[in-house]
């Protein structure tokens, strides 16, 4: 079996987790609550993923579609971390289960760390086993401690900071599939592979350009606050094409760029606009 289905599996297991635990659950908090969490655990799982990996090339995929290994690193950080990690974080946090449960998805993570391994499909660099348990473990119980918080009516920090991880999978995630899809790159050689300069170029970029986003929309509450990040976003990335930081390739161009760009914040606005406003009693009463 081709290397890329094996990551399927645990993609769909998540996918499958989160859309049966939405179900079941539905009655303890808002559709919009549940995506809001699984794009805030997807944006922990990631952050952590640009830490250890892209900081420090802590392991590698071996997806079997792409020649360079930062182009498969990407591929599998995308498919693993935006399904497996915030399908479970929403089956634990939904169901509150406790460390008995938490610690039995964390061996189910690791006997996927093992068999990747044996399978030739992933690779340690200095990581260990423990490493990977340690750190499921750890995630599991700060997801589920963050959507018991988040699935109350708590206008301020907690709900601003929530959004701002929300609105960086919201502006980040387009981009590194418009990379492998090699239709644009950013030239900043930071690393000698293009597909690592480019990613953690735009995920730190990315990363301040967030904060601007929450700023004038979650805290500024005139409508045309809204308008600013169109314009930084507009801005900030002709700067990067004018610079020849950001090029194009395939028939890409900046206009292309930037509608990605607009439906995303407006896809954002939509979020922040209707979601997190209502207190959920019955889970209230069922803690």
């Amino acid at each position: 079996m081709a290397n890329i289905y094996w990551y399927l599996i645990p993609a769909i297991i998540g996918v499958g987790a989160a859309a049966f635990t939405i179900y079941k659950q539905r009655d303890i908090a808002k559709l919009s609550t549940f995506l809001v969490f699984y794009l805030f655990a997807t944006c922990i799982a990631w952050l952590g993923e640009f830490t250890v990996l892209g900081f420090f090339n802590s392991y590698a995929y071996k997806t079997g579609i792409y020649a360079s290994p930062w182009a498969q690193n990407i591929l599998g950080h995308l498919i693993l971390n935006s399904t497996f990690y915030p399908g479970t974080a929403i089956l634990v946090a939904a169901y509150s289960l406790g460390y008995g449960w938490i610690s039995l998805i964390t061996a189910i993570y690791l006997l996927f760390d093992y068999l990747f391994l044996k399978l030739g499909i992933y690779e340690h660099h200095w990581w260990r086993y423990y490493m990977t348990g340690l750190a499921i473990f750890i995630y599991q119980i700060f997801t589920k401690v963050w959507f018991t918080k988040l699935n109350k009516l708590q206008p301020g920090l907690l709900r601003i900071s929530t959004f701002y991880f929300v609105g960086f999978v919201i502006l980040h995630y387009p981009i590194p599939i418009i990379l492998l899809l090699g239709k644009q790159y950013y030239n900043v050689n930071w690393f000698q592979d293009m597909y690592l300069s480019s990613t953690m170029f735009i995920f730190t970029y990315q990363l301040v350009e967030t904060l601007i986003l929450v700023f004038f929309v979650c805290v500024l509450k005139k409508w045309f606050w809204k308008l600013v990040p169109f314009i930084v976003a507009f801005m900030g990335q002709l700067i990067l094409a004018n610079l020849h930081i950001l090029v194009f390739q395939d028939g890409w161009n900046l206009f292309y760029t930037v509608m990605v760009y607009f439906s995303g914040i407006t896809i954002f606005i939509l979020i922040e606009r209707y979601s997190l406003k209502v207190f959920c009693t019955s889970f209230a009463n069922n803690k």
